[in-house]
Parts: structure tokens; C-alpha cells; sequence
């Protein structure tokens, strides 16, 4: 039942799924892949339509909900690694009162559509992802328990074809009340995925204070070991810079940054404070002089290159720049340039979570799609239903 996001399959997977499996929660949340309707996506209308399908998922008894407020232990398992963490609603309150770290900005026009749609669809199906720091006794406790709960059988246990393995324990209210207990001593909560859904679950739970249903947060939360932070490289496109141009920015930049050619076989950046470049006139390894004193690398190379060399203004809307996931490997990254003349590709070194931290802590945000963050999690796997 539990899908990846509709938009990272492809219109062969995507029909696929929806013709061999009426399970699948693509169902709900793509209405229209098998069906022809009269509603713009992102619309009031097309909101009712994946309402219609949660609810028929209800009617047919596919979906199943404790009788008791509760915990579950949830652990994912992939090639990349292993984390185990708690699924619960995390109360709005908490998140108003600051403890819950944020590092980006957010759009409020994604911010008010996305409260929409909670408020039309009347359910979420997507938790937000949170690491908690492991330097202090409530954490402790935590990792002690969760051991103990997860060395019982498990309630569910499947894998998925990405090679994924999935586990859950769902906990009796005495468990999840004591479990509840101890995570309420933790300091704070660092959010790692999920920005918009943060900002938009607020302005619902602000339209309907009344409403104890809609002042929750779905939340999964991991220790901060077991977070994968991956680069988030930048990729320009539609745009063509001569083999002069590039020698140009190297002598503009000379003081900044070392600059050596790169050749087969290509291997990420190192270290922050290095940066690939791949062109269709080569490859280079930039070595920043001095850390950038406005953050992070993708911040240096907003300011210092997009902007006066591509006049890339806003990083945010410019079609010419696209991002791509620090799980394509150099060489696709290199051999997607070779394809396309007119790109080059920014390969970035992921930023630390303690990096994270600091900026989280003192307020600041990070440039857009600054960390592509793992474990991803399925869509339909656990839901919070605000009409019970």
C-alpha cells in the first residue's frame, strides 16, 4: 500500500503500479493517473477528489487504526543504512514554543496550498523527518528503550523492490505513554525534511484552534547518528559558456578559490570547501582559500559564481537552475554534461549535520535544497486523520 512520491516514478512505473496494485496509496494521492477528471491539480476539486479516495481506502477497510492514542517504533533498513525512530504526532505547541530547529525559508504560497490541502483532505500521510541530539540522558533513555521494544516481534515487517526493509512495532498505550514521557525531556528536535509541511500543519492548527485533531504534527524522529545528509548539487541549464568564459571566472576568482583539472574516474568532493565542476570543456576541483563567512558551500557558490556569472538572482525561481539528489553518482553527473552542451553541473560535498546545527540554533536558514536527506518515507505507511 505504501508508495515512494508520485513524482519520482516515471509515467510507465507510475501507470504500472496504478493497473497491477489497487492498493497502492498512489490511488489517493494521484486520482488522476487512471481517471479523467475535471479538476486542476492543486485545486479545491481536485483536493475533494483524493479525499474521495482516502475515504473509499476506509470504506473497503484497508487502512487500520488503533483504538488507543499511540506510539509505533518504525525502522528502515536499506544498502545505505539502518535507523529506528518514533512515528507520533508531535503537538503543535512544541513546535510554536521554538524547539523544533528549522533551517529553511519557506514559500507561503506552497505554505497556505499545502494547509488546503490538509484542510480539504482531511488527513496527512507524509511525517515529517526529525533528528534528535543524542548528548543528553533523555536520549539515553530513549535508545534504551527503543532496544527493548524492538527485540519483540514485530507488528509489521516488509520489504520494498528498492531493496528496502520495513519494520514496525506499534506500542500499547502504557508503552507509548512512558515512551512519551521520556522524549518530552529532550532538548530540542532538529527537522530535517519536511519544512513546508511544518509551516503549513501551524497555519491549520491557527485556523481551527478549536480543533484538538489539527494541533498535531506527524512526526518521525531519529537519533542524529542515524540521519544521511547527501550533497545537493546544482546543475545550470540553457546556458553556454565559452572555454575563454571559464578561464575568465578562474582569473576573477583566483583569490578565493585553487583550481586543478579533474580526470576519469571521477570521485565526489572530499571535504566542504571543495567543489566539482563539470563542463563540456572539462572538469575542475575548486578548493575554497577560506570558509565561506556566510555559511556553507552552496551559499559561496550563490553569491560568488550563479549570481555575477549566470545571473542567477533567486535560486529559488530561476528555471535555468535545477537541483540534482546526492545520490546520482560523478559519473552520471559528468555524462549528463557530455549529453548536453549547454550545462554544467556544481558537485557539492554534503554539509554536516553539525553545520546544520549551529545555523538551526542561531536562526539562520540555509540556501534552497541544501541537503538531500535520508531515510526517505513512504507515502500511506502512517496517516493522522483529522476527522475522528
Amino acid at each position: 500500500m505504501a508508495s515512494r512520491s508520485y513524482l519520482t516514478y516515471s509515467k510507465a512505473e507510475l501507470r504500472d503500479k496504478l493497473e497491477r496494485n489497487p492498493y497502492s496509496f498512489l490511488h489517493v494521492i494521484n486520482p488522476d493517473g487512471q481517471q479523467k477528471i475535471q479538476a486542476k491539480r492543486g485545486s479545491k476539486d481536485f483536493f475533494q477528489w483524493v479525499k474521495k479516495g482516502f475515504q473509499s481506502f476506509q470504506a473497503n477497510s484497508w487502512l487500520e487504526s488503533p483504538a488507543d492514542s499511540t506510539l509505533a517504533i518504525y525502522r528502515q533498513e536499506s544498502p545505505h543504512g539502518t535507523c529506528t525512530g518514533i512515528v507520533g504526532l508531535m503537538d503543535l505547541a512544541f513546535v510554536e514554543q521554538g524547539k523544533l530547529k528549522r533551517h529553511e525559508q519557506t514559500l507561503k504560497k506552497r505554505e497556505r496550498l499545502f494547509a488546503s490541502y490538509l484542510e480539504e483532505v482531511g488527513c496527512n500521510a507524509e511525517p515529517i523527518l526529525c533528528a534528535y541530539p543524542e548528548d543528553n540522558l533523555a536520549a539515553t533513555q530513549l535508545t534504551a528503550h527503543l532496544a527493548a521494544i524492538t527485540s519483540s516481534r514485530s507488528d509489521y515487517d516488509f520489504s520494498t523492490t528498492d531493496r528496502i526493509r520495513h519494520t514496525v512495532w506499534i506500542l500499547k498505550p502504557a508503552q507509548a505513554a512512558q515512551l512519551s514521557s521520556v522524549a518530552d525531556g529532550l532538548p530540542a528536535l532538529y527537522l530535517a525534511d519536511g519544512h513546508h509541511r511544518v509551516a503549513s500543519s501551524l497555519e491549520l492548527g491557527r485556523r481551527n484552534p478549536e480543533d484538538a485533531h489539527k494541533q498535531g504534527l506527524l512526526t518521525f524522529a531519529i537519533p542524529e547518528s542515524e540521519l544521511i545528509i547527501r550533497g545537493y548539487h546544482r546543475e545550470v541549464v540553457k546556458v553556454e559558456r565559452s572555454k575563454d568564459d571559464w578561464s575568465a571566472l578562474f582569473n576573477q576568482l583566483k583569490d578565493e578559490f585553487d583550481c586543478e583539472p579533474l580526470q576519469a574516474p571521477f570521485e565526489a568532493p572530499q571535504s566542504n570547501g571543495v567543489l566539482h565542476v563539470h563542463s563540456t570543456h572539462g572538469s575542475w576541483k575548486w578548493t575554497l582559500r577560506a570558509p565561506f563567512d556566510q555559511g556553507i558551500d552552496a551559499g559561496w557558490l550563490n553569491e560568488s559564481v550563479l549570481k555575477p556569472f549566470f545571473q542567477i538572482i533567486d535560486a529559488r525561481k530561476d528555471p535555468r537552475l535545477k537541483y540534482l539528489p546526492g545520490t546520482l553518482a560523478s559519473s552520471q553527473l559528468v555524462a549528463r554534461v557530455e549529453k548536453n552542451s549547454d550545462r554544467c553541473i556544481f558537485e557539492l560535498h554534503p554539509v554536516l549535520m553539525d553545520q546544520v546545527k549551529d545555523i538551526a540554533n542561531n536562526g539562520g536558514t540555509l540556501p534552497p535544497k541544501s541537503t538531500w536527506i535520508e531515510p526517505k518515507l513512504r507515502s500511506g505507511l502512517f496517516i493522522h486523520s483529522f476527522e475522528q
